[in-house]
């Protein structure tokens, strides 16, 4: 038994042996042709697309697109790491981190109240920013006290935090760093009062 199918590149359609079918399917094999000379031109067809991480025009061949599992093209493996990482940050947010976040905007709506920034300590990145207070707050899970993913990432961790706590205070910002190694709802709403608290004191001052 044959599969009829419709070849990548010239869109004709021709035959396939259900067996070499069957096979490319175990192969994960995405793109089907009706020869070598159409699959040639395929690999080597280039198309203009832009860099994901910068917006930079470039050019991939067809071939480099098809590899990538996840549809994204960069420049260069800089970006792709700068991307990447991004991503791997966003990931790393804890359920309570992102609700209290949440809780914030909606008690503050007349503040701007940023999330991952990285312009108020010079880089590094801080939980949460509220520029017109030149406050930030750090929300230090248990991978800042325990070694989770081992000693040496520990103390790096901990040698990021206090150097952020460091630049805090030579630039005059308020940095509020909420301990929480339990990640419980009685911690939220405590936490929660505590730098409410702190925000109506600082708007009381402006």
């Amino acid at each position: 038994m044959d599969f009829q199918l419709i070849c990548e590149m010239c869109k004709k359609p021709f035959p396939r042996p259900a067996r070499v079918h069957n096979q490319s399917k175990k192969r994960c094999y995405e793109n089907t042709f009706c020869s070598n000379k159409c699959q040639g031109i395929f690999s080597n067809k280039t198309i203009q697309l832009n860099c994901k991480a910068c917006g930079k025009e470039i050019i991939k061949k067809q071939s480099e697109i098809s590899k990538s599992k996840t549809g994204n093209s960069f420049c260069n493996s800089s970006c792709a790491a700068s991307y990447n990482n991004t991503l791997h940050r966003v990931g790393r947010r804890s359920k309570i981190e992102i609700k209290f976040y949440e809780m914030l905007i909606q008690h503050y709506p007349q503040l701007e109240i940023l999330n991952n920034d990285k312009t108020m300590l010079n880089g590094l990145e801080v939980d949460i920013a509220i520029p017109e207070l030149k406050l930030a707050i750090e929300w230090n899970g248990i991978i800042h006290f325990k070694p989770i993913y081992g000693q040496q990432s520990l103390d790096k961790i901990n040698a990021k935090d206090q150097e952020k706590l460091e630049i805090a205070s030579n630039k005059d910002i308020n940095l509020i760093v909420i301990c929480d190694k339990k990640s419980t709802n009685e911690i939220l709403e405590e936490k929660f009062l505590e730098v409410v608290s702190i925000i109506d004191g600082l708007l009381q001052i402006q």
